[in-house]
């Protein structure tokens, strides 16, 4: 069996590699045709184009830069930032994903129809010439989309261009919105039918198709349902928006996708019998996986990434680090913790407004959604030999853990008034500014103990996170602390899961359901909704939908600190509960940014909206050290709140549900109109 990686390790004929992918594809005139039409040259020439397909991985950023914000080691800017799943001391305002892609992607548009133009004519010499014409066109697809949905309508361009001399014949005007996820479809139902169902790491087989096809339609279904009131039409074409009288045929292609992606034998990943385990080695055994559909693999020799030793918590990396500041507002999706009905928000006061104290820094995730714990590095537990130390701060000696103490501050959302600003918490309460890794200790009973956790939160101007909370998803916990490099990191990227596919294919069938379309080819459309989703939940530890009434139709407030799950907005109750669902399985992964744009719920959840910390105090009455760890232990409280730092309110404009064209592509071709509010 041929393994992509094993390809790129040895790629030739003059594509040139450098670290993220940086594959530089020559041009049609310097390969010739016997160079290329040959099984190692075909071979050689796709692996280039799946080097440069737009695959939000590890190596995205905000910069457009030579390769339009793809295939850079900078990962300090993603768009976690803007959906309420992280922040850091970086990026606290909205991120535009990969503005500006557009010039990167036709190169490789371009190349996918030299062999799209080019491969009939050795059909019947060239062995699998027909498959390779499908895989051309699965990566045409794959990369068209990445641009319609930043986008919407663009220039179609089925053959490679031919140079006349004159700039004027290479102009091509948009097509509609419509027409360009149609043409997408078309090539990825010809992918379906026509591609090799042999499974290769790193390349597309018509299953992978019939996956990324679940994708692409459900964007199309939702775009036609929830996107009518930013329809924008010029000279009759509509660039922007999709007809809503096609909702429901997009939804019932995104549904059938699905399920014709079972066929490639997939299943959740149930490898260890520990759930919070299982779920956390999704991401570090992506390579002999069930679960990975679509991957995009590294290797130290030519194609590496800088995760690890950018979002690891600062003692866990060589350098850099602090950035993975996972928000309480994500957190609180989850069951297994004490929430409030009334607010949605963790439960660290009684009903008197008095903290409750727990007894060491572990009790109040103790019975928290294995999946949650899968997600975060929790104060008490070791990675790489370190044990995470999280704290904002001591509560003296002298007050006992049984005396009542009133929250500091409300927890509303917008209040950003530290909590040093209360008396009790002035008189009572010890914090530094100093960096968590450098303080002074402060002296009880003769032992000495570190004010600040030595992981954070961040107070001032120190660097550790601003949230309470250090992701953990992605990033290989069996490395050492040495080996936590730039440019160093090589685990597998997961572009399409088969949990996903279980989503798509729920949220399809609850779409369907609520518009008419109650069976489809002898399925019920919510009893196959509820089981998908209780496929998700029961390998995540979570609470199961016990029975389809609970996939209702019946209203929800859509107004934050609300209630349970608030915090996400849906137009009922079953699509608060799939899309709580993706927030909560599919974090952290490129995933949930794009589906607030395609529910068009981004201005109004994100609007005026500040991110939320958890601060946990310790008790210095009481308080021990271990030996083994060097941390602290004793009784602690939380205190929960808009995050002391980067409490920015941030609100999504609507423009930005489609991106703006690059002025220099609409230089060069000036048949490119503009999209609206730009």
């Amino acid at each position: 069996m041929i393994n992509i990686r094993h390809i790129l390790a040895g790629l030739a004929l003059g594509v040139s590699i450098s670290a993220c992918s940086d594959l530089d594809i020559e041009p049609k005139n310097i390969i010739s045709g016997a160079d290329i039409y040959s099984e190692g040259g075909i071979t050689a020439y796709m692996a280039g184009l799946y080097g440069r397909l737009p695959m939000e991985d590890f190596c995205v950023s905000d910069d457009g830069g030579s390769k339009n914000g793809f295939f850079g080691w900078n990962c300090i800017g993603w768009d976690m930032v803007s959906t309420g799943e992280s922040v850091n001391r970086n990026f606290t305002g909205i991120y535009i994903p990969q503005k500006g892609y557009w010039s990167e992607g036709y190169k490789v548009i371009r190349q996918a129809n030299v062999l799209i133009e080019d491969l009939p004519n050795y059909s019947g010499t060239l062995n699998e010439a027909e498959e390779w014409i499908a895989e051309a066109r699965f990566v045409r697809a794959y990369t068209y989309f990445a641009m319609v949905k930043r986008y919407g309508g663009m220039p179609i361009i089925k053959v490679p261009q031919k140079a006349t001399g004159n700039d004027q014949d290479l102009w091509v005007a948009r097509s509609s919105h419509e027409e360009s996820i149609d043409f997408i479809l078309e090539d990825l139902d010809y992918a379906i039918e026509h591609m090799t169902s042999k499974k290769i790491n790193g390349r597309a087989n018509k299953f992978v198709a019939a996956a990324f096809k679940s994708r692409v339609a459900l964007y199309a279904g939702s775009v036609a349902r929830y996107g009518q009131q930013f329809n924008y039409s010029v000279d009759g074409v509509q660039v922007c928006g999709l007809p809503e009288a096609r909702a429901n045929d997009y939804f019932t292609q995104a549904y059938k996708a699905s399920i014709a992606t079972d066929e490639g034998g997939y299943s959740l990943y149930n490898g260890d019998a520990d759930k919070e385990n299982n779920f956390a080695n999704i991401f570090l055994k992506a390579d002999d996986s069930p679960e990975s559909i679509f991957v995009r693999q590294y290797n130290i020799n030519n194609n590496v990434h800088s995760f690890d030793a950018v979002y690891c918590p600062p003692r866990m990396t060589t350098t850099y680090g602090d950035r993975y500041n996972v928000t309480l507002d994500w957190v609180e999706l989850f069951d297994g913790l004490p929430l409030d009905e009334t607010t949605g928000h963790i439960k660290t006061v009684d009903d008197n407004g008095n903290y409750i104290v727990y007894n060491d820094e572990k009790e109040l995730f103790a019975n928290a959604e294995p999946r949650l714990r899968a997600n975060l590095m929790l104060p008490g537990e070791t990675f790489k030999g370190i044990t995470v130390d999280i704290r904002s701060g001591l509560i003296k000696e002298t007050v006992d853990p049984s005396t009542p103490i009133q929250k500091f501050v409300a927890d509303d959302g917008q209040t950003t008034t530290g909590w040093n600003n209360n008396q009790w918490f002035k008189d009572n309460v010890i914090v530094t500014t100093k960096d968590s890794r450098n303080q002074d200790p402060y002296e009880v009973n003769g032992v000495k103990i570190n004010i600040n956790g030595i992981d954070g939160p961040a107070n001032g101007g120190s660097n550790s996170t601003l949230t309470g909370f250090h992701g953990r998803k992605w990033i290989n916990t069996n490395w050492s602390v040495a080996e936590t490099q730039l440019h160093r990191s090589v685990q597998t990227w997961i572009d399409i899961r088969y949990a996903e596919v279980l989503l798509n294919r729920a949220e399809a069938a609850i779409e369907l359901a609520q518009n008419g379309v109650a069976t489809l080819d002898g399925r019920t459309m919510l009893d196959d909704a509820m089981e998908c989703i209780n496929k998700v939940r029961q390998r995540g530890g979570a609470d199961l939908l016990a029975s389809v009434a609970e996939l209702s139709d019946a209203a929800v407030s859509n107004v934050r600190h609300s209630g349970k799950h608030s915090f996400v907005f849906a137009p009922n109750k079953a699509m608060q509960i799939i899309r709580v669902e993706r927030y909560k399985e599919l974090a952290f992964e490129h995933k949930i940014y794009w589906d607030l744009r395609r529910w068009f719920t981004f201005d109004t959840q994100i609007n005026n909206y500040r991110r939320r910390m958890l601060a946990p105090f310790m008790f210095a009455k009481g308080a021990t050290l271990n030996a083994s760890t060097g941390n602290p232990e004793g009784k602690y409280i939380y205190d929960t709140r808009v995050c002391e730092r980067a409490n920015n309110s941030l609100t999504f404009a609507t423009k930005n549900y489609y991106d703006q064209i690059p002025n220099s592509e609409r230089t060069l071709n000036p048949l490119l109109v503009q999209n609206n509010q730009y």
